[in-house]
């Protein structure tokens, strides 16, 4: 009981709340730009090799493909996201209550601002690639348990 107490009270009452990185330092932010690319090209060798070996056919490999597309294009969002924030600085964050911000452009541009607002939007697309991913996956072990059960009889 007491660990469910003291559970519940980190998590609804936090001190702080880090729910953003912050790339402090150009050698960080230059490491975690590089993980992003290295991540988007992987999601688009996978692309290619799914197709490549026509396991496109099958529903969860086509559901692992869309699942890539959705990284891919959550990548290329997050890449300019950092670049705009942490690496040409064009764009800052300003907490003005709990559930209020306010972005700030260099050059208070009001389109940048709304560019970077919708850049940050990025849960639109991860989301959807894990969710992909997942259904993909279910999809390949119950294919796999299909197989495995007419082996048996």
């Amino acid at each position: 009981m007491v660990l469910a107490l003291a559970t519940a009270g980190l998590v609804f009452l936090p001190l702080n709340v880090y729910a953003t990185q912050l790339h402090a330092s150009s050698e960080g932010i230059i490491t975690h730009q590089i993980g992003h690319l290295f991540f988007l090209f992987s999601m688009v060798a996978l692309i290619f090799t799914i197709t490549d070996k026509g396991l496109d056919k099958q529903k969860g490999w086509r559901l692992i493909q869309y699942s890539a597309f959705f990284f891919i294009l959550w990548n290329l969002d997050a890449i300019t996201a950092h670049f705009f924030d942490n690496q040409i600085h064009a764009v800052k964050i300003e907490n003005i209550s709990f559930g209020k911000m306010r972005i700030i452009t260099n050059n208070d541009s009001s389109l940048l601002a709304w560019f970077y607002y919708v850049l940050k939007l990025d849960h639109l697309l991860c989301v959807p690639a894990m969710l992909f991913l997942y259904k993909g996956l279910s999809n390949l072990v119950e294919d796999q348990k299909q197989i495995m059960a007419k082996k048996d009889t």
